[in-house]
C-alpha cells in the first residue's frame, strides 16, 4: 500500500495559470500573478519549504503557461497579452540564485491557447503542441542556443482540438487531444534530427470516448471522462510511433484539474481537484499488459484548490503547486511510500 505524509508548505500572493518544473532540491513555478503579469519564482522543497527568489517585473501580461527545462534554461511557453505564442528563455539560478531573463521568441509564431512544451530528443530545443488561430492542432519545434535564443525549424498540424497534452518518448511525440468529436485520441509524430521534420505517424482512431480534460506522461494518460470522473487508460506505442494500441485502464472517482507524472518504470501518480473541490493525489502501478491497480491516496490532508500543478522529483518527495481557495498560490511536499 502507498502513503502520501504532507511534509512542507509555502505560499505567494494571488495567482493563475500555474506551471512548475523540478529543480532537485528546488521547485520553479511559474504563474500568471495579481498583476496579470508572468512571474517566476524558486522555491527549495522537501520537509520544509522556502522561498528563495523570484523575477520581479521581467516579464508582461499572460494568460497562459507551460514550462520544461533545457540546456540547463527553463523555458516558459505563454499566451502573452497579445494571444500569441510566446517562448521564454531563463537562467533560473538552479533554483536558488537570481532569476534573469535571456531571450524570448519574438514574433515567429502566431495566435495560440491550450499550449504544452517538452525538450527535443536531441535536448537543443524544444516543441510546443497547442492549439493556433484557426481552432487545430499545431506543432511547432525550435532549437534553443547556449544563450537561450529561439529559432523555429519546423511545423505541422492536424485538426480541431479542445484540450492538449504532449509527450515526447524517443524520436516520437505524442500529443492526446480532445478533438473535433469531444473523444481522446492520441496522435504520433516523427521528429527529424535537432527538430528538422515533423512527420505525422498514426492515430487512436475510436478507441477512446468523450473527456473534457487530459493529461500524458510518456504511454498513460489520465483524463476527465464523459461521467466526469478520473481515467487512467495505458497506451502501446510502438517505437517508431507507427502503431497505437490501447491496453488497460482504470477509473475512479470525480475529477478537475487533472495532472500526471511518471515517478518510475511501474509509478504513476495523479493530482487532481476531487469532487469535494480538494486536492488529492492518488498513486497507481501499472504492469506491462497495462492492468492498473491502485496503491494509495493522500487522502483528506489538502484544501481547497482550483488549479493544480505536479512536479516529478528524483526521489520519492512529490510537490504539488496549486491555487488555493483564497486564490493564492500554495506549494505542499510530500513524502510517498510503499
Amino acid at each position: 500500500m502507498t502513503t502520501f505524509k504532507r511534509l512542507g508548505e509555502g505560499d505567494a500572493g494571488s495567482a493563475s495559470a500555474i506551471s512548475a518544473v523540478d529543480l532537485g532540491a528546488f521547485t520553479l513555478t511559474a504563474v500568471r500573478n495579481g498583476s496579470g503579469n508572468l512571474e517566476l519564482i524558486n522555491w527549495r522543497t522537501g520537509p520544509t519549504i522556502t522561498r528563495q527568489s523570484d523575477s520581479g517585473n521581467q516579464a508582461g501580461a499572460i494568460s497562459e503557461i507551460a514550462t520544461t527545462r533545457v540546456r540547463n534554461l527553463t523555458i516558459t511557453a505563454v499566451r502573452n497579452g497579445s494571444g500569441a505564442l510566446e517562448l521564454i528563455s531563463w537562467d533560473d539560478g538552479g533554483g536558488q540564485g537570481r532569476i534573469t531573463r535571456r531571450a524570448d521568441s519574438d514574433n515567429q509564431a502566431g495566435a495560440a491557447n491550450l499550449i504544452a512544451v517538452k525538450p527535443l530528443p536531441s535536448a537543443t530545443g524544444v516543441i510546443t503542441a497547442l492549439r493556433n488561430g484557426s481552432g487545430d492542432l499545431m506543432l511547432i519545434t525550435w532549437a534553443v542556443d547556449l544563450n537561450g535564443k529561439f529559432t523555429r525549424i519546423s511545423d505541422s498540424s492536424a485538426g480541431e482540438v479542445s484540450a492538449v497534452a504532449l509527450s515526447v518518448i524517443g524520436n516520437i511525440a505524442v500529443t492526446a487531444v480532445r478533438n473535433g468529436s469531444g473523444n481522446l485520441e492520441l496522435i504520433t509524430w516523427a521528429i527529424g534530427s535537432d527538430g528538422r521534420g515533423i512527420t505525422r505517424m498514426a492515430d487512436s482512431g475510436s478507441q477512446a470516448g468523450a473527456i473534457s480534460e487530459v493529461a500524458v506522461a510518456d504511454t498513460v494518460t489520465a483524463v476527465r471522462n464523459g461521467s466526469g470522473n478520473l481515467e487512467l487508460i495505458a497506451w502501446n506505442i510502438s517505437a517508431d510511433g507507427k502503431t497505437i494500441k490501447r491496453l488497460g485502464d482504470i477509473e475512479a472517482g470525480a475529477a478537475t484539474w487533472v495532472a500526471l507524472s511518471r515517478f518510475s518504470a511501474t509509478r504513476f501518480v495523479t493530482a487532481i481537484r476531487a469532487g469535494n473541490g480538494a486536492l488529492k493525489l492518488i498513486a497507481y502501478d501499472v504492469a506491462a499488459s497495462g492492468a492498473f491497480t491502485r496503491t494509495g491516496d493522500s487522502g483528506d490532508q489538502a484544501g481547497a484548490v482550483s488549479e493544480v500543478s505536479l512536479v516529478t522529483p528524483p526521489s520519492n518527495t512529490p510537490t504539488t503547486a496549486v491555487r488555493n481557495g483564497s486564490g493564492n498560490l500554495e506549494l505542499i511536499s510530500w513524502s510517498m511510500r510503499g
